[in-house]
This record gives structure tokens, C-alpha cells and sequence, in this order.
């Protein structure tokens, strides 16, 4: 029987030298360096040799006491790559918990990692600057994470702000509104609101003696801020009819006329759940509309939680492969996670698409310390190869813009309804003393043409314009306008749209 050959220790030793050399010039080449890919290679090839002639070294001459040395520096090295900027993020070693030294790291996690600075035309020491003695004075946790909020809700980022406690625990909402045109409607209306005559589809007037416009305007800058005119606005309508205090006046008109109302919180109002605190959203549903389309509503991309977002849809569309064209009901969504909206647009492509990329000011372990992510749709089967038509909105923000990029730019879609929210940040989040919690952007967005998102937002093929009367009516003006649009491709339709 023959024998089997096995490698020495020396052997051994000398290959181990190799691939640590190998992994560290990759690892300083990839990271801290942001080196081309050739240039990855060479290091990791030279850093291989290196490896493998030191191992070889201290065989020859014996003293490997010199390479373990060199070995404790290579891990030293790695550490430090991978502590370091999570540090300066505020990750490890918790921020303290006193408001001035926590402000100041506040301010030097910003400095490395927020990318919108010159896009907002903010000078971040000035920002800063102008709120420390207000931060010095404050008298508690609560007032520090007010005042934290109120300076970042001035970066007008919609990724960007304090997130716990949420900017509306406190307040009673006794309705919620949304704009149409310059108009302010009530939306959803509460109990309280509903028993003293409010209804959905009254025009706000006025709230608390101030007209409208100046009302929205005085709201705190945590409820509004947004990263676009649209999303601020929207933002600002959703709280208008809120409060923090015992009551609140509210002049409005209706299919009855103008008349005020005052609205009067109960004694103990519930606060309102933190924004970590995920509402639960309808499933992902699709039906065959009259004219033979398909229509499928996607409330969200959220990853997680009870729900296979990605399983619902396929089953959605699975008994829609047959229909002559698809629309796709965003509006509302707000966003989730690409692992979930990727996968869900590569049911409409049948071969692979790069659709954009985020470039970050920090480079950071977790994402392998790159300077840039590309984001990719992958063909998934079967494939939806018929038109298609997605109905946008202010609300669509985040992973949802992504989708809708994915999708447009590709050539794959038709959008009709209006300009987006315009927001991209890849937030990464920073503690607050007391069990606060703020989040910052730390990705910037860019189309294949260069153009960002953020601040912009995605205008729709084809804009519709809704009116107080549709709202009250319960007609969808969006719906009308797809089917519309997809009536005029190549008649594709059947006669139920003459």
C-alpha cells in the first residue's frame, strides 16, 4: 500500500505565514486604504509573500519568537480597523451620560459619517456650536433629547433625527390629515373628533386661531422635518390636528359648511407608540380588476416580523401571470429593506440589473469598509414579462424609492401619480443618556446617471392631480389614470375600456 505524503510542519508554518500575509494586504487594501480592486490583488499577493518569506525565514534561522510578534501586529492591526471606526460611530463604548460630552461625540460621529452636509448647505460646526448652550443648560435627559432633535430636525433629513422617544409620544391625535393640492383634509378621524362633529373630508381652516398655512409652520421642527418640500409637508399634515396640551380649536369646512370645533383630550391619553415600534400593515394582496389588469398593493418592504413579504407577494402575482398588464399600488410606503424589495422587483426582469449605488463617508467593518455598495435586482422565476405601471406618492420614502428607481430606470416600468418623498440615508443609529436614541443617515443615494434621491424624490411619468371632491367621493384618480395608460398600449386591452 502507498504511503500518503504528509506535509511538514515547516511546510505547514510557511503556508500559514502565507495566507495571514494574504488576508491582511486584502484586508488593508479592501478597508482602510479603499484601493482598486487590482490594486486589493497586488497587496494581497505582496502581503502573501511576505508572509510566506518571513515563515520561511524563521525556519532557517530560529527565531519564530520575531514572527509571533509579527503575528500579534497583524491581529493588532485588524482590531484596530474594526474598533476604531465603530468607536467614532458611537457603536462600542457607549456615548456618556452626561448631555455635553455626549454632544460633543455626537457632533464627531456626524463629522465622519453624515454625507449630506454640503447637499443641506449645513456647516456642521456652527450647527453644533449654536446648540451647546442650550445642551449645557439642559435640565434633564428629556430636555437634552428635545434639544438634540430640534437641531437635527434643521438637517431636513427624513433618515435623520431623534427616534426614541418618538417626536409624537405625548400628543393625542384626535384626527390625522394629508395635503390635496394646498388644501389640508382631514383623513382619519378619531372617537373624540368624530363625536364633535369632525369628518373625514373636512378642509382645515384653521387650528388653535392661526390660518392654516402659519398653523403647519408652527408645529415643532421634530414633527415636520422631511428630506423634501413634499415629505415636510406631508408630515406636517399628518400631526396638524394633534396635541400636547388639554385641547385644541380647529376651524374647518365642509359639504355643510365652515364651522370651528374645539376637541378636548380625555383625562388620560395613551402616548403614542416610539417609531421603533412598528405598526402592524395590511398584507400584500393582489386582485384582477374589471378590465382584466392586475392590480397588487405593497404596503410596505419591511423584513422580519410575522410576515414573508416576499412569499406574499409571489403569491399575488402568481395568479397574475396571465393579466395584460400589472399596477403595482406603492403609494403610502414608506419603505423596509432591500433584501425584501430586491428579490420582489427581480420577478420582473429576466436578466440582472444594477440600478444605483450608496457611497459612504465612513468606511465601516460591518459593510467590509467599502466607500461604495452597488444595489443589484437578480431575475427570480417566473418572470412577469407584460407592462407594467407602479402608483406613486409623498409617502413613498427610503427602500421604496429604491424599488421605484429599480424599476423606472431599468426602462421596466411606467409610474404615474406624484413626486416622491426624496429620501435615501442607510441611517445608522447613536444613544442618547437615558435610553434615548437618535439616527443619522450614513449612505448617500445615486441613480446609474449620477443624480441623488435624497432631497428630490422621483417624479412620476404621468402626474396626477387629485382634488378635495375626488378625496370625499372615493375615487382614485391614480387607478383611473394606469388604466387609462395601459389601455393605450398597442390596445392590449379588451373592449371594457371603450
Amino acid at each position: 500500500m502507498r504511503a500518503v505524503m504528509k506535509p511538514s510542519r515547516e511546510t505547514l508554518w510557511i503556508l500559514f505565514n502565507l495566507v495571514l500575509g494574504f488576508a491582511a494586504g486584502l484586508l488593508v487594501g479592501w478597508g482602510p486604504l479603499g484601493a482598486s480592486t487590482s490594486m486589493v490583488v497586488v497587496l494581497g499577493l505582496t502581503g502573501g509573500l511576505a508572509g510566506a518569506l518571513l515563515g520561511a525565514w524563521s525556519h532557517f534561522r530560529p527565531r519564530r519568537r520575531y514572527v509571533w510578534w509579527g503575528h500579534c501586529g497583524v491581529l493588532l492591526i485588524i482590531a484596530l480597523a474594526t474598533v476604531v471606526p465603530l468607536y467614532r460611530i458611537g457603536m462600542i463604548a457607549p456615548p456618556s451620560e452626561l448631555p455635553a460630552v455626549n454632544f460633543k461625540r455626537l457632533q464627531r460621529a456626524l463629522d465622519y459619517a453624515y454625507p449630506y452636509f454640503a447637499l443641506k448647505e449645513t456647516d456642521s460646526a456652527a450647527l453644533f456650536a449654536r446648540y451647546a448652550p442650550q445642551v449645557e443648560s439642559a435640565a434633564d435627559d428629556a430636555d437634552y433629547w428635545r434639544i438634540v432633535g430640534q437641531m437635527l430636525a434643521e438637517l431636513n433629513d427624513g433618515h435623520t433625527g431623534l427616534l426614541s422617544p418618538s417626536a409624537r409620544s405625548g400628543r393625542h391625535y384626535f384626527a390625522t390629515c394629508r395635503a390635496i393640492g394646498d388644501a389640508i383634509v382631514v383623513d382619519e378621524v378619531g372617537q373624540i373628533a368624530m363625536a364633535a362633529g369632525l369628518t373625514r373630508g373636512d378642509v382645515v381652516l384653521a387650528v388653535d386661531g392661526r390660518p392654516i398655512e402659519e398653523a403647519l409652520e408652527a408645529l415643532s421642527p421634530i414633527l415636520r422635518a422631511g428630506s423634501s418640500p413634499q415629505q415636510r409637508r406631508a408630515k406636517a399634515a399628518f400631526s396638524i390636528l394633534s396635541t400636547n396640551h388639554r385641547s385644541l380649536r380647529t376651524t374647518v369646512t365642509g359639504p355643510t359648511g365652515e364651522r370651528t370645533i374645539t376637541l378636548a383630550r380625555p383625562d388620560e391619553s395613551p402616548a403614542v407608540a416610539s417609531q421603533s415600534s412598528r405598526i402592524e400593515q395590511p398584507p400584500i394582496t393582489g386582485e384582477r380588476l374589471v378590465s382584466g389588469l392586475g392590480l397588487i398593493r405593497i404596503p410596505d418592504f419591511e423584513a422580519g416580523g410575522e410576515r414573508d413579504r416576499i412569499a406574499e407577494f409571489d403569491i399575488a402575482l402568481n395568479g397574475l401571470l396571465d393579466a395584460p398588464g400589472i399596477i403595482l399600488d406603492l403609494r403610502g410606503n414608506g419603505g423596509g429593506s432591500t433584501f425584501v424589495s430586491d428579490p420582489i422587483a427581480g420577478r420582473f426582469f429576466d436578466t440582472p440589473f444594477t440600478y444605483g449605488h450608496d457611497e459612504f463617508r465612513a468606511r465601516l467593518p460591518q459593510r467590509g469598509w467599502r466607500a461604495r455598495f452597488d444595489y443589484r435586482v437578480t431575475p427570480r422565476r417566473p418572470t412577469y414579462t407584460g407592462p407594467l405601471v407602479l402608483l406613486i406618492d409623498e409617502y413613498n420614502f427610503s427602500t421604496a424609492e429604491n424599488f421605484i428607481v429599480a424599476l423606472v430606470d431599468s426602462g421596466r416600468a411606467t409610474t404615474v401619480g406624484r413626486l416622491t418623498a426624496g429620501g435615501s440615508g442607510n441611517p445608522l443609529t447613536f444613544r442618547l443618556p437615558g435610553g434615548g436614541l437618535v439616527r443619522f443617515s450614513s449612505g448617500a443615494f445615486h441613480r446609474n446617471d449620477g443624480t441623488l434621491v435624497e432631497g428630490h424624490g422621483i417624479a412620476p411619468d404621468v402626474t396626477v392631480d387629485w382634488t378635495v371632491d375626488d378625496f370625499r367621493a372615493g375615487r382614485d384618480p391614480d387607478l383611473t389614470a394606469a388604466e387609462s395608460f395601459m389601455a393605450s398600449l398597442n390596445a392590449i386591452l379588451p373592449s371594457s375600456f371603450d
